[in-house]
């Protein structure tokens, strides 16, 4: 829950700071005085968009800071270790926002960005509107309320399943629209390949063609040096290492340390006549073949013809002529892949299907126990005689993330009349009252510690707003509320009191809240009774209803 709450230089608060007990706190003060300024100071702190005219006049920035205890909340705590953000039992936001329009977030004093922020926050608060009503007309709003009332491990199956259709769906569509897409790169790979079929580039590797043609065109060099180094070895070489290795015989008799120099010449001897040999044998083979030349020449010059037009080099030929055939194969059996993918896309239809009938019939059960807690919740809000029903109606023809359901909310605010459509009530007061019935029956599976409601009791009064201040203080038995109200019935109700002031200093206008004890909230809600002045009548008039709530 919110324990502590840290504002400085925001709109025309310079300095405030705030302690937060559990139960219900009611936020009071004129009309104007700033209350709404105190619930956007919370929103930019749970994530909500900067407005750079929000820093105060004069002030280089504006600073929020607000401390939750989270001890009774392991999901924001799980969490918090997932993004390695935890910190004991007590989770810190702060949000600064400069002149300039920047902002910086921050949780647990590390720094984060607002979506990061914003995810949190709402795991922490829960800000419910006096225009909530606007919204609950949305049908995917409606359809999220119920999901929310009875949470089920289906709507992750649905959500997941319908990924998996919708994929293979798109697919399948891809290919079949793309179909003339793909003809035309049949007729490219095929064109291409023909141009590798006529080299056969296999038979031969590029490699040694490109070798036969570099002896070839130099036949008559390699001949001519051939067998210069052939008559250099046998006249010249030979001789002289055999008439060196006669002398060394000799010298060896004399001094046996020169039997290595002698083996050594020896050998050379030997590989000097090897190498003649070698050497005779292959001038011998070599021919100044014309007609082979001008062939390699061709088929080297269509090599690289390929080269350049698919842009390799003449070794990765081979492999990208595989890449190629390898692609024309499955090209060429779309049928084939086509019926995969049919099967495939009706596969993932049928779980889908599956999965989405059995979320529709728990959302038919979970819409019935829903309709029955909002309609007993109107009772007892001056709507005797009054139904709520929700409405699930199943639609086959479609396919959502949401699965195949449409809900709306009936009303019948009157005995004798026929349900309609939320949208369609008329009554501004009906709707503040049935909208209140709707977010006090869905809070509990909202899953957030503190829940803020910013005059959700406008438009009610008398008994049906002392109604409405039991009905919030008993959530406030099991969450932390803070309601804004103008209401002396719903402010008599609350467990704390807060009060907004305004005041003028120096000309300029400010804005404060401070906590009030006993007598001063009797005071604030004797004020709420009775106008400006009050009197000793209204402070017993009080008196009175803060004593009958502690009666209860």
């Amino acid at each position: 829950m919110l324990t502590h709450l840290y504002i400085r230089h925001f709109t025309i608060i310079d300095s405030s700071e705030l302690e937060f007990d559990s139960g219900m706190t009611a936020l009071t003060g004129e009309t104007g005085a700033g209350k709404s300024i105190l619930l956007d100071a919370l929103a930019l702190v749970i994530g909500a968009r900067a407005n750079a005219h929000s820093v105060q006049q004069g002030a280089d920035r504006a600073e929020i800071i607000a401390t939750f205890d989270i001890l009774d909340n392991p999901k924001v705590g799980k969490w918090l270790q997932l993004h390695e953000l935890d910190e004991d039992d007590e989770c810190l936001l702060r949000r600064t926002l400069g002149k300039n329009g920047k902002s910086r977030a921050s949780i647990n004093d590390r720094p984060v960005s607002a979506q990061l922020l914003k995810e949190l926050g709402a795991m922490l608060i829960s800000i419910h509107g006096q225009h909530a009503h606007q919204t609950l007309s949305n049908s995917q709003e409606q359809r999220h309320l119920l999901d929310e009332y009875a949470p089920s491990a289906l709507l992750d199956r649905v959500a997941n399943s319908y990924d998996n259709w919708h994929a293979a769906e798109q697919e399948l569509r891809k290919r079949t629209e793309n179909a003339n897409q793909l003809q035309q790169r049949i007729d490219l790979l095929q064109f291409q390949l023909r141009e590798f079929d006529e080299l056969d580039i296999g038979a031969t590797p590029a490699i040694d063609i490109e070798k036969e043609h570099r002896w070839l065109a130099n036949a008559e060099e390699l001949i001519a040096l051939g067998n210069s180094a052939v008559q250099a070895l046998e006249k010249s070489a030979e001789p002289a290492l055999n008439s060196a290795a006669r002398s060394l015989e000799q010298l060896t008799r004399l001094d046996d340390n020169l039997r290595e120099a002698l083996d050594l010449v020896e050998s050379a001897a030997i590989q000097s006549a090897e190498a003649a040999s070698a050497l005779r044998t292959r001038v011998t083979s070599l021919e100044h073949d014309d007609s082979r030349l001008a062939w390699l020449d061709e088929k080297l010059g269509k090599l690289h013809s390929l080269v350049r037009k698919h842009q390799c080099s003449i070794e990765e030929l081979p492999a990208f002529e595989l890449t190629m055939r390898e692609e024309l194969d499955q090209l060429l059996a779309p049928e084939t892949q086509l019926d995969e993918l049919i099967r495939e896309r009706d596969a993932f239809a049928a779980i889908f299907d599956k999965d989405a009938e059995k979320l529709s019939r728990h959302r038919l059960k979970s819409a019935k126990k829903l309709s029955k807690v909002i309609t007993e919740a109107m009772q007892s809000l001056n709507m005797t005689g009054g139904t709520f029903r929700v409405d699930v109606a199943v639609d086959l023809s479609v396919r959502q993330r949401t699965g195949q359901d449409q809900v709306q909310f009936m009303v019948s605010p009157n005995p004798g009349t026929s349900p309609q459509a939320l949208s369609k009530i008329a009554s501004g007061g009906e709707l503040s009252r049935i909208s209140l019935c709707i977010q006090l029956a869905t809070i509990e599976s909202h899953q957030v510690s503190t829940l803020i409601f910013d005059e959700v009791d406008a438009g009610i009064g008398g008994a049906v707003a002392v109604t409405v201040g039991q009905l919030l203080r008993r959530v406030g038995s099991h969450a932390q509320v803070l309601c804004v109200t103008h209401l002396p019935q719903v402010a008599a109700q609350a467990h704390q009191h807060l009060s907004v002031r305004k005041t003028t200093e120096g000309g300029k206008t400010k804005t404060s809240v401070h906590a009030l004890n006993s007598k001063q909230t009797r005071d604030e809600i004797a004020r709420m009774l009775g106008g400006a002045k009050v009197t000793s009548k209204s402070r017993q008039h009080a008196q009175e209803m803060l004593d009958a709530v502690v009666e209860q």
